[in-house]
């Protein structure tokens, strides 16, 4: 059974239910996983809600942390503001201890640094298998020594390249424009995808989405 594990704090669950209601409807057998702080109601059409401390403040660290502490198994780790469009259950019986989603393209920050070369992964989709576990936990020791700044964002980033390039693991590559794809218009087509990533701007895409596929608002 392929696990999906998602982290979600705070009081809005929107997201997080479009989430869990796409990563349903493509993979209706997967085990459900939330993981939450001490305080945030468990998030509709779970298996499961797995809790730990939370400072409020270092989100990076928080996230890593809960990967590291999940029982090992064949997983799927997902931002809330992804939607799944394809069963990721095949990918298991391809050869690697640890999947990840990388940037082909130039991202361009407000300052024109193209953030891909320091940032090369999006870890709003990563898979695992239970070989692999040394990865979560050395990624968890890497983003927790980061400065102050990277706790609280893009930590997380940081320490998964980190590790990818120096853990004796089988890492493997996987486009983000194929299996964590964010489109550029609310009208772009979709089809072929895996899983769409509605960050930043894109989240009322995916509420909108939400209602209409779902019913939920």
């Amino acid at each position: 059974m392929i696990t999906v594990a998602f982290v979600h704090v705070g009081p809005d669950p929107l997201l997080a239910s479009i989430m869990v209601a796409s990563a349903r409807r493509a993979m209706p057998a997967a085990r459900i996983v939330h993981l939450a702080d001490e305080a945030t109601p468990a998030v509709g059409g779970v298996n499961e809600t797995v809790r730990r401390p939370y400072d409020g403040a270092h989100l990076m660290d928080f996230r890593l942390a809960h990967f590291a502490a999940l029982a090992p198994c064949e997983v799927l780790f997902l931002d809330t503001d992804v939607m799944i469009e394809k069963d990721f259950t095949p990918l298991f019986d391809w050869e690697f201890d640890v999947a990840l989603t990388v940037r082909e393209d130039m991202v361009i920050d407000p300052f024109g640094v193209d953030v891909a070369v320091d940032m090369p992964y999006n870890t709003g989709v990563m898979l695992a298998k239970p070989s692999g576990w040394a990865f979560w936990r050395e990624a968890a020791r890497h983003c927790a020594g980061l400065p102050e700044e990277e706790r609280r964002w893009w930590g997380d980033q940081h320490a998964v390249k980190a590790v990818a390039d120096t853990a004796p693991l089988c890492v493997l590559d996987l486009p983000c424009a194929l299996y964590n794809h964010s489109p550029h218009l609310a009208t772009d087509d979709l089809s072929g995808r895996f899983a769409i990533h509605y960050k930043g701007y894109r989240k009322p895409w995916m509420a909108e989405r939400g209602l209409r596929e779902f019913g939920l608002r």
